[in-house]
């Protein structure tokens, strides 16, 4: 008896000698895999500029926010209704981008739900 499926690979669990016309035993599972950045909505290039320019402001020029408003305003940036940003609603930016890159960079919750050998 050929001992070798079609790919080359054998199995040779458990007792050889008395089992040698044994198949080898199948293992199937299925794999539940959940992530929650699979779910986003995109930033327009727009808003991701706009966001990226007040993350880099708040954590790495440690700015306040009426501040970062101050200095939007100068930049010419807008709110989506064409008014100037106040510090609410830069914090508002501040605090939903924030939220988004935790849920896009969190790890994928993976889990076996049923294993079954035959």
């Amino acid at each position: 008896m050929d001992l070798f499926n079609r790919n080359g690979m054998g199995w040779l669990g458990g007792n050889f000698e008395t089992h040698f016309s044994t198949l080898p035993p199948v293992v199937s599972y299925i794999v539940k895999l959940r992530h929650k950045g699979l779910r986003h909505g995109a930033y327009s290039q727009y808003q991701q500029g706009l966001s990226d320019r007040v993350i880099y402001l708040r954590d790495v020029e440690k700015r306040t926010f009426l501040n970062i408003s101050q200095v939007l305003i100068l930049d010419g940036y807008k709110s989506p209704r064409g008014f100037n940003l106040g510090s609410e609603s830069v914090f508002s930016i501040y605090k939903k981008r924030k939220i988004r890159d935790n849920r896009l960079h969190s790890p994928p919750a993976i889990e076996i739900v049923e294993i079954k050998i035959k």
